[in-house]
């Protein structure tokens, strides 16, 4: 059941260590750069190649989760920013 006093820093605090301590080794090797979304309170998780589809499959099996999402093998889901390289005259 959705807990209201939950912030976004707790629901990442426990996603990560969930991840780290039970999802990561089994899925690392043959997932890396597919998303991962993680229910902090059951554990359930899915995968899928975009974000929106791992937190779509995940709420069709766990309908009132805590949804913690992340990049298999990457420190961040997305890169923002960019840089422009300008060729010289």
């Amino acid at each position: 059941m959705y807990d209201s006093n939950v912030t976004a820093d707790m629901i990442a605090s426990r996603g990560e260590k969930l991840y780290q301590q039970n999802i990561r080794a089994k899925v690392e090797a043959d997932h890396k750069g597919r998303f991962l979304a993680v229910d902090i309170e059951t554990g359930d998780y899915a995968i899928a190649d975009e974000d929106l589809e791992a937190t779509d499959r995940l709420l069709s099996k766990q309908p009132n989760a805590l949804v913690y999402g992340l990049r298999i093998g990457f420190p961040a889901a997305y890169r923002i920013g960019f840089k422009i390289s300008v060729s010289p005259q």
